[in-house]
């Protein structure tokens, strides 16, 4: 198959990149390459498959139009590139809407124009459900619970897009659904919740699993927001990457699949149990300082993955303790490397 992968050096990007080139796909790249470390993601395309991204700004429609005009059809566009930070959203909403909203409307209005064929598939986010407030939370001494959702949350839990992020990808959720059933277009939209892996180059307000793994292996104190019993479910970055190739088959014209996607109430962990399982392979304690919650955070997101199972016969692969050890030894080689 031909794809398209927008963000391409980005973290999901580059494990998806990497994962079609292995298997044979054909695969053009496009990224802006604004977010910190992609310059390194490129050198490993580059190094491992001879893969160069075109400098392309979604937001800027004129630019993406006239670069997809020179290119032939494409099989299948995933859709990646985005902003993805809450707290970068509250302070920059006008460059969140137009790199996510307006991005994705984009690419759609290019299908729809000139490749109709094309499968789209868009990475949206669990934000858009708000912050959960009205589900019932149970403390316990590691984690929240939502125990009136014992396998996570499926699609019927109601949308409310809470802060600028929430909203435009919210926006883009609705687009990508919206344009299979008006236009018959083949459309997805992916409502993650925690990805990581290799390639990702995190922050403190995203990317929290490998954030907190190399502070905590430098040895450096940590600031929560929030007291640490936050749970998610974590989805490896290569489990992700063959979930896309299951989905540009399965996808059907005029019927989007909207969908939640993560590791599963299998592959769940809070903040206090990822410094319990690092304080058990470090030999050492994890410094840490509580604090206050950051805006509209959920303190529990689980995804319950039936939909999309049932629609491409994908499941996880890579367990909790899989992902993390791997992590675990990158981040002591890139430390003794230095």
């Amino acid at each position: 198959m031909r794809w398209l992968v927008t963000g391409g050096v980005g973290f999901i990007g580059t494990n998806l990149v990497d994962h079609l080139m292995q298997q044979g796909h054909d695969v053009v790249v496009l990224d802006d390459m604004s977010r910190g470390g992609v310059e390194a993601n490129a050198g490993f395309l580059a190094d491992r498959h001879g893969v160069q991204p075109a400098l392309i700004d979604v937001a800027d429609g004129a630019a993406l139009g006239s670069f997809l005009a020179g290119q032939d059809p494409f099989d299948a566009i995933a859709h990646l590139a985005g902003q993805v930070s809450l707290l970068a959203s509250i302070d920059d909403p006008m460059r969140d809407f137009q790199v996510n909203a307006l991005g994705t409307l984009n690419v759609l209005e290019h299908v729809r124009l000139h490749s109709p064929g094309t499968v789209v598939m868009g990475m949206s986010s669990n934000k858009l459900y708000g912050d959960l407030s009205a589900v019932r939370i149970v403390e316990e001494p590691t984690r929240y619970v939502a125990p009136d959702w014992p396998r996570g949350f499926d699609e019927s839990l109601p949308m409310d897009f809470h802060g600028p992020y929430g909203c435009s990808k919210g926006v883009a959720d609705q687009y990508l659904g919206d344009y299979a059933r008006t236009y018959g277009l083949r459309t997805a939209s992916l409502r993650q919740s925690s990805v990581y892996g290799p390639h990702q180059h995190p922050r403190s307000d995203q990317g929290w699993v490998a954030h907190l793994l190399a502070e905590a292996v430098a040895g450096n104190p940590i600031q929560l927001n929030g007291v640490g019993k936050q749970v998610r479910d974590l989805l490896h970055a290569t489990d992700l990457a063959r979930l896309f190739e299951r989905l540009a088959e399965a996808t059907q014209p005029g019927a989007p699949l909207q969908v939640n996607v993560g590791g599963g109430p299998d592959r769940t962990l809070s903040i206090l149990e990822l410094f319990a399982w690092l304080e058990d392979r470090l030999g050492r304690p994890v410094e840490y300082a509580t604090g206050p919650e950051r805006p509209s955070d959920q303190k529990v997101f689980v995804s319950d993955n039936v939909s999309v199972s049932r629609a491409t016969g994908w499941e996880p692969r890579v367990t909790v303790d899989e992902g993390l050890s791997a992590l675990l030894d990158a981040a002591g080689e890139a430390s003794a490397a230095q």
